[in-house]
């Protein structure tokens, strides 16, 4: 719905600002914005941390304020590591590479050329499938399907017909 809206309802100046509207760049920087949803979510979890740490002295006063100073306490935290240069932990996932299975695939494909046209060419589970599965229909009992199909759903949506009877 987000992109009809954008593409179809607004202006360009609104889609822009509505795009913009929907992320957060919470470090600063260039090319640091992530996404409003995942902002909260992120403040829940340590909301969540903070308040379960807490044990068995959760009382309303008190969730009240570690709710209010989590957002503090995450910058505080941000701020010590900075200062003791500690290594920040990579967030992005490495990924293996596909090439080696591709080629591997491209390969077989190579050799097995499905796409080939060859006379009689048969699976070895599936012998008794026929190359052309219109040779087996039977066009009167096909007909009489159709029939039978066609009235049902005509049962359910009559329409005005030129006094045409299936039989």
């Amino acid at each position: 719905m987000l992109v009809v809206q954008n593409n179809v309802f607004l202006s360009e100046a609104e889609a822009h600002q509505c795009i913009w509207a929907s992320t957060v760049n919470w470090k600063g920087g260039a090319g640091k914005n992530i996404e409003i949803d995942l902002l909260q979510e992120n403040r829940n979890k340590s909301i969540k941390k903070a308040i379960k740490s807490m044990g068995p002295n959760k009382t309303d006063n008190a969730i009240d304020k570690s709710s209010r100073a989590s957002g503090g306490e995450d910058k505080i935290g941000e701020n010590f590591d900075v200062q003791i240069h500690r290594a920040t932990q990579s967030s992005s996932h490495s990924h293996r590479s596909t090439d080696a299975d591709e080629s591997i695939v491209m390969e077989n494909l190579r050799v097995v050329k499905p796409f080939a046209i060859v006379p009689n060419r048969m699976h070895d589970s599936f012998p008794d499938i026929l190359p052309d599965p219109l040779v087996s229909l039977d066009q009167t009992e096909l007909d009489k399907w159709l029939a039978r199909h066609k009235r049902n759903l005509l049962l359910d949506a009559p329409l005005g017909l030129d006094d045409e009877e299936d039989s």
